[in-house]
């Protein structure tokens, strides 16, 4: 069973490491304008279409194009909140977005899972869900609950409040999921506010966000999606604004240009939230990523990753705009080395470029399809770690420790002196049994297992004795009353 630890360190202040410069982030933005005013974004959905015509933008109906002048772009930015908070069912885990205040967790919407027992994959179901989340309701360095896996066993008509409902009676972290009918965007509401307990209680802490993946780059907005992006602002349930280009596929293939497109396109999204709802809380949900020019495939493991995501962190510093963006991703099928440096490089990049909600970074495999509970695990280190690193090292008279190093002298040690025993916990990070610092013989002697093995037990222990904190029995019985539930 993994060690029981201080407890939750998150909304740590990021924002050390700055792959642009003042200039560069200027150009971006300036970039991005001109994209929106020259070439535009194409819109068939007829409400967006509305909304954009009457606000003042450019719209040829006749070729689905919309230019949006600079003054609208400016204005939407303003009218968009600066501060957004995801709230738990417990309120130690609430997650105030905002500046390069940091927090990280899952993502996804993988349609496998590799089985604890066989290694072997199966497909997704809504037992997945629940399972997961009371796994990574059992992980401090976790900070919410993206559900990572889309269950293959249920309906549209009912996947969303099917969801949402076996992921909130597994954790008291936030969830958030993606959501695929306007009729689920509104049961799962109508679910959450009796959970919170009434509509304002659920707008002043909402326990649960949207994800809209609104756009297909480069430049057109879905229409289906769109109408679900409407409707959650109207909603005022915060919503993510999810794009994910390719550079070299569907943007272009140098860095700069995808950055460039990509900040338009998020601009385009705040533009239609707020004209849909001025003030509507959101996420600028930029996801950059790379294609590989020998086969076009997405590459989540690649160096440019981390980098181009904490770029897009500083974009949305620029803007005072909340971001959830991505880490943690692995082209390996398994959980091995290359899923390991693969996302311990992007989870300290976009951790250190102060990105809020940095999603996808627990659990996932080969590019966001598959997921496995040993993963989960063992990226719960890796983000420990990372925010380690985040916390920086603290300088003061009592750190430096003058008195104490003139105490012990030369050829002394350091052991027993009061000053370690007063700092040794806080100072450094400890892992849970997952990491091995043993020497060989002690290893060897313990069973000799591998990380991964030693992640398995520690999923199978948890999962085995793991009871999140329950729904109020009452409320669980209106929901079971309300809606057709499978879980």
């Amino acid at each position: 069973m993994a060690k029981k630890r201080l407890g939750p360190v998150k909304g740590l202040i990021g924002g050390q490491y700055k792959p642009l410069t003042a200039d560069q982030v200027q150009r971006i933005h300036g970039a991005a304008l001109s994209v929106l005013e020259r070439t535009g974004v194409q819109v068939e959905e007829p409400e967006a279409l509305r909304l954009f015509e009457e606000a003042g933008a450019v719209v040829d109906r006749g070729a689905a194009r919309v230019r949006i002048p600079r003054p609208l772009v400016e204005d939407a930015i303003d009218w968009a909140p600066s501060h957004v908070v995801l709230a738990g069912r417990d309120p130690k885990w609430d997650l105030a977005l905002e500046g390069a205040r940091v927090h990280i967790g899952t993502g996804g919407a993988a349609l496998s899972v590799l089985s604890l027992e066989t290694g072997e994959p199966h497909p997704a179901t809504l037992r997945d869900v629940a399972e997961l989340a009371r796994l990574v309701d059992a992980l401090d360095n976790v900070h919410f609950y993206l559900v990572p896996v889309y269950p293959t066993d249920m309906d549209k008509d009912v996947v969303d409040v099917n969801t949402y409902y076996a992921s909130l009676a597994n954790t008291t972290k936030h969830v958030q999921a993606g959501v695929y009918t306007v009729a689920g965007i509104r049961d799962t509401v109508e679910m959450c506010e009796r959970i919170a307990g009434g509509a304002e209680a659920l707008r002043e802490r909402p326990i649960v966000s949207f994800i809209t993946c609104w756009m297909v780059s480069p430049l057109k907005l879905a229409s289906d999606v769109t109408t679900l992006l409407i409707e959650t602002c109207r909603q005022s349930i915060p919503v993510v604004l999810s794009a994910a280009p390719m550079a070299g596929s569907t943007a272009p293939v140098t860095l700069a240009g995808m950055l460039a497109q990509l900040t338009a396109e998020q601009l385009s999204g705040v533009v239609l939230a707020q004209l849909a709802k001025r003030g509507a809380p959101l996420l600028i949900g930029p996801i950059p990523a790379t294609a590989d020019m020998k086969t076009g495939r997405y590459l989540a493991g690649a160096a440019e990753f981390g980098l181009t995501n904490a770029a897009m962190a500083q974009m949305a510093q620029f803007y005072r705009l909340p971001i959830y963006n991505s880490a943690g991703m692995t082209d390996a099928k398994i959980p091995d080395v290359q899923a390991g440096f693969e996302k311990g490089m992007s989870a300290v990049l976009t951790v250190l470029a102060g990105s809020n909600f940095i999603h996808h970074a627990a659990g996932m495999l080969e590019n966001m399809s598959t997921v496995a509970a040993e993963q989960f695990v063992i990226d719960n280190e890796i983000l420990g770690m990372a925010m380690r690193v985040l916390q920086g090292i603290a300088v003061n008279d009592e750190t430096l420790a003058l008195d104490v190093i003139d105490e012990v002298g030369p050829g002394g040690h350091f052991l027993m002196s009061e000053h370690t025993l007063r700092h040794m916990r806080s100072e450094f990070y400890y892992p849970s049994a997952v990491v091995d610092r043993q020497g060989w013989d002690a290893w060897q002697e313990g069973g000799g297992q591998d990380a991964r093995e030693r992640a398995r037990e520690i999923a199978r222990d948890i999962l085995a004795d793991h009871r999140p904190e329950p729904l109020d029995p009452a409320v669980e019985g209106w929901i079971r009353e309300r809606f057709e539930l499978s879980i």
